[in-house]
């Protein structure tokens, strides 16, 4: 047995799950080749299998296949994984499934202030808007532990810059600003400022039925839902 025998063993199952028309569907939605068109609810079981594993991760990404790189991304542990790792598999992930992936990821690594500050920086926009999914993912599950200064900078970038970002920027801009909404009560008021001022987001999402929300409604929508089940 080679010490490539797990990952090719984990490539043939992949193979035999895909189809056709999954593979369609990934492709429409930015997907590149190789991809056999593997289901989510077909990879998370075999996520589950595995467990945290990160020499898998390491080897299911290299293999460059799109349903074994979205697999590693399941596996990857986030105390384990280094920044440079981090920085070269973003740089190698040419498909908004996986950089978003990558960014949830960061969020629960230790890397997510210093990547936050990075990436924020950008121009290029696979990384700006990385780094604004990777601020609502940490949103999402720890608000207390994001940093004032991380939302107030990405608050005041919105505001001033969201309509000439770049396209998938635009629409993780408008996501992180809803989740700052959500999950931090103290700037709720700031961010519905900053709603209103932008106004409707234009983000082309193109052969899909993906849309780009209004902020405000959706805050709203968000925290009724959160108020009934707290009333149950």
């Amino acid at each position: 047995m080679t010490n490539n025998a797990p990952t090719d063993a984990i490539l043939a199952e992949l193979e035999r799950l895909g189809t056709a028309q999954t593979r369609k569907t990934y492709l429409r939605h930015g997907a590149c080749e190789p991809l056999f068109g593997v289901k989510f609810g077909d990879l998370r079981p075999i996520a589950k299998r595995i467990g945290a594993r990160q020499e898998i991760a390491d080897a299911l990404w290299a293999s460059g296949n799109m349903d074994a790189m979205t697999l590693a991304l399941l596996v990857a542990e986030p105390n384990q994984i280094k920044s440079r790792q981090i920085d070269a598999w973003l740089a190698s992930a040419n498909y908004s499934l996986l950089s978003g992936m990558l960014a949830d990821l960061v969020a629960r690594s230790p890397h997510a202030l210093a990547k936050w500050k990075k990436w924020s920086a950008s121009k290029n926009e696979k990384t700006l808007s990385s780094a604004y999914a990777m601020l609502a993912s940490w949103l999402v599950k720890d608000a207390g532990s994001v940093p004032r200064s991380c939302i107030h900078e990405a608050l005041a970038a919105i505001e001033s810059s969201i309509h000439d970002a770049p396209n998938q920027a635009r629409h993780n801009m408008n996501q992180a600003l809803i989740a700052i909404g959500i999950y931090s009560e103290q700037d709720r008021k700031r961010v519905y400022q900053v709603a209103k001022k932008i106004g409707k987001v234009e983000v082309d999402h193109g052969q899909t039925n993906c849309k780009t929300p209004d902020a405000a409604t959706y805050i709203e929508r968000a925290l009724a839902k959160n108020r009934r089940k707290a009333d149950v």
